[in-house]
């Protein structure tokens, strides 16, 4: 299930898999919005050449136009390929960020929607999450924001590098930052540790949490 970020931000919108497979692959992939090319390469695991990508991101254009989150020229980006399902990350005309999955059958268990112009990041941190920690598809996960102007450079838990993916660069509006997806081990707990380059070149620790619920 797709889990958005704590603090009441987010603003779900139920979807109805029905209607996705009712859309089908026909011919209202000609006005979906295209997606987006990722923002940077990551250390992510390669690709299943069994996602029929075009097909699956026209799918949820349609509905995310029909739940009222219609996305803006800008488009979907492709947030992350895994097992038999992608996720993607787009932004609205009102300012909103939205995150779904959508597997390779066109099923879809949700969209999530948050607000993301008051930025509210852990105390002394310039990390935000925005959706999750929470489990999809195929792997748990969290998408997060960094402090406009600094890179994201690697994503460790317990000392192992995580599978990472730079998203898209928020628009003016919704603070101009960058938005990032992470896969997480099972059994998460605590923090991951994230690199950041800032702009005169220097590299920067900081971190997120990642625990589920209420534990430390």
């Amino acid at each position: 299930m797709l889990s958005p970020a704590a603090g009441g931000r987010a603003r779900l919108f139920l979807t109805a898999a029905a209607l996705l497979l009712a859309t089908g692959c026909g011919g209202a992939q000609g006005d979906a919005a295209a997606p987006q090319t990722s923002a940077a390469s990551a250390p992510v695991a390669s690709p299943s050449p069994t996602l029929d990508l075009p097909r699956l991101s026209s799918l949820l254009a349609q509905q995310a136009r029909a739940s009222g989150s219609t996305p803006t020229s800008g488009g979907l980006s492709l947030a992350r390929q895994a097992g038999a399902a992608a996720s993607y990350v787009w932004e609205t005309d009102g300012g909103k960020v939205c995150f779904a999955q959508i597997s390779a059958s066109g099923a879809m268990n949700e969209i999530a929607c948050a607000a993301v112009t008051e930025p509210a990041p852990e105390p002394g941190s310039r990390l935000e999450a925005l959706f999750g920690p929470g489990m999809g598809f195929s792997e748990a996960y969290i998408v997060f924001a960094a402090e406009a102007g600094t890179k994201v450079t690697s994503v460790t838990y317990e000392g192992k590098e995580l599978p990472w993916q730079s998203v898209r660069t928020l628009a003016p509006q919704a603070t101009g930052r960058d938005v990032y997806y992470s896969a997480l081990p099972e059994g998460h707990k605590g923090w991951i540790n994230v690199t950041l380059l800032q702009a005169d070149g220097q590299s920067t620790p900081d971190r997120l949490r990642v625990t589920l619920g209420n534990g430390s």
